[in-house]
């Protein structure tokens, strides 16, 4: 059926309007978009905004007058009751113990009385309860009042004389009561360790203890008895813990004497059997060929710990502990491990029983062809183009590829730890050769050399092999002089400082002017090993 609305009327009057902001057709009338809630009209949305920025206040009504037994109506319970109400806190939060206080003197009770209460250490009654303390005020002021009426006439006084009967009865009961409500609590004081709210503090002050910090700061002096316990600030009312007994200083001074012999008897003592030389500390690199990139350092990170054990008949590589957070494990973990690991040795036992993580083996024969991949004489020699991939100034090895591997292996050392080990396969296995023709500096190169202006003469090292020096942890250098880049003038590092050539520091002199050749200095700098003294006693062993 038609109901007579054409299409243009309905086109008209729409009962469907587009969202301002969505676009949507909601129905007319809505105040709020169904699609995106945006309100419709703009008027509508700029109340809404300004009752939001000013809400209307809030209207506290009075409370109503209390009477002279509104409280004993609307709670008709006993002081006994109203006293075991008053403390159910305190038995849902128990501290260990509690603390005395001194600095703030830490008390047995861990409760502290309210800011508003005032009582000090000499008092040693207990503090009443609200409850109790209200009726014998208002028991009291009645007798106050009734002594204060003179009676106006006989009758009044029979009267007055009749009420004493009533009232007794009464006071008798109110007696019982609060008899009662003491007796339990008591009771409730006996049971709980840590005591309720309102006692008493305790008297005297804590002599001896020791000072502990809250983490808020506060110094607290606590017994010797509550090691360990946890106790709450009296001032901040944070938690601390009461650290556990430690050692007195000369125990603590006996204690590090002992572990410090021990620690040299150990290392004295380290007797690993017929492998008489033990590097500590090696970087392993495990490299898949296909996935090598030749960029300086970006093998630098990926290693693995290995410690070499070198016989007259092998060399052992051992992975002695698992690798940590921080890519080792910790010095004393690996120390026990080492000290296993070379008590297995020692008593000649099997090695598929050696109590390390992993363990490969490299025989006399593998020793022999080991070789220098790094660096090399020739740069297209290398498998790394040169490139150094493992650190600036690390010696890379090569190890025998094992079977069912992709990976490559390479030790690499410092120029310490290269030295170290030459040392220990010239002994066993007469190869003396080992990296002399890539560069690596087995002895110290020296060259003398005079200054320009003192015209004295010293002993630098030679620049060629600077690197390997200063890679390495375990050897200290120090600044001797500057070089001309030009006409290799030799300036000493004191006389520079006396001619002040670069300034104070020197931080300058790659622009300063050499005094020969009139041309830029350059950075060429000179250094001396740092000589360490021995003492008498070792040089006479």
């Amino acid at each position: 059926m038609s109901n007579g609305i054409t299409p243009d009327e309905q086109n008209n009057n729409p009962s469907e309007i587009p969202c301002p902001l969505c676009n949507e057709m909601v129905r007319t009338g809505l105040v709020r978009c169904w699609n995106c809630g945006s309100f419709m009209r703009e008027d509508i949305a700029e109340a809404y905004r300004k009752m939001q920025e000013n809400p209307a206040p809030m209207i506290f009504s009075p409370l109503p007058e209390e009477t002279e037994h509104s409280e004993e109506q609307e709670f008709p319970s006993t002081t006994a009751t109203m006293t075991g109400y008053s403390n159910s806190d305190d038995d849902d939060f128990e501290l260990d113990q509690s603390i005395a206080v001194t600095e703030y003197e830490a008390s047995d009770d861990d409760f502290q009385l309210n800011d508003d209460t005032d009582s000090s250490q000499d008092q040693q009654t207990t503090i009443p309860l609200a409850r109790e303390e209200s009726e014998v005020e208002a028991r009291q002021h009645a007798d106050s009042d009734v002594e204060s009426e003179a009676p106006a006439s006989e009758d009044k006084a029979k009267q007055i004389d009749k009420a004493p009967a009533e009232d007794h009865s009464v006071a008798t009961g109110g007696d019982v009561l609060f008899n009662v409500a003491l007796e339990e609590e008591k009771e409730e004081k006996k049971r709980r360790k840590g005591g309720g709210r309102r006692r008493r503090r305790r008297g005297g002050k804590v002599e001896g203890g020791i000072v502990v910090y809250c983490p808020n700061g506060h110094r607290i002096r606590v017994r010797e008895e509550y090691r360990g316990a946890a106790g709450k600030c009296p001032a901040c009312n944070v938690m601390y813990l009461v650290p556990q007994t430690v050692p007195s200083e000369q125990e603590a001074e006996q204690t590090a004497t002992a572990d410090a012999q021990t620690e040299a008897e150990s290392s004295e003592g380290f007797n690993a059997g017929a492998y008489t030389h033990w590097l500590e500390g090696i970087k392993l690199h495990a490299i898949d060929p296909t996935k090598l990139k030749l960029k300086p350092n970006s093998l630098e990170k990926t290693f693995t710990n290995v410690d070499l054990a070198i016989s007259p008949e092998k060399m052992l590589v051992l992975v002695v502990a698992k690798a940590g957070l921080l890519g080792s494990g910790s010095k004393d973990k690996l120390e026990k491990a080492r000290a296993e690991i070379a008590a297995h040795l020692r008593e000649e036992k099997d090695e598929a029983e050696i109590p390390a993580v992993s363990v490969q083996t490299v025989t006399a024969e593998q020793i022999s062809k080991l070789r220098v991949v790094f660096p090399t004489m020739y740069d297209h020699e290398s498998v790394f183009a040169g490139v150094p991939v493992f650190g600036k100034g690390r010696i890379a090895i090569a190890l025998p590829k094992q079977q069912d591997s992709k990976e490559n292996q390479y030790l690499t050392f410092s120029l310490s730890e290269y030295r170290k080990l030459t040392e220990a396969l010239s002994e066993f296995f007469g190869i003396d050769q080992l990296g002399q023709d890539s560069g690596i500096p087995l002895t110290d190169q020296m060259q003398q050399v005079t200054c320009h202006y003192s015209e004295e003469s010293f002993e630098v090292l030679d620049n060629e092999n600077l690197e390997f020096y200063e890679a390495d942890p375990e050897i200290e250098l120090t600044l001797a002089g500057r070089q001309c880049q030009g006409c290799q003038l030799i300036v000493s590092e004191d006389s520079r400082k006396k001619e002040r050539i670069g300034g104070k520091a020197g931080k300058a002199i790659a622009k300063t002017k050499c005094p020969k050749c009139n041309e830029k200095f350059g950075n060429i700098s000179l250094y001396q090993l740092v000589k360490t003294e021995v003492p008498a006693e070792a040089v006479a062993e």
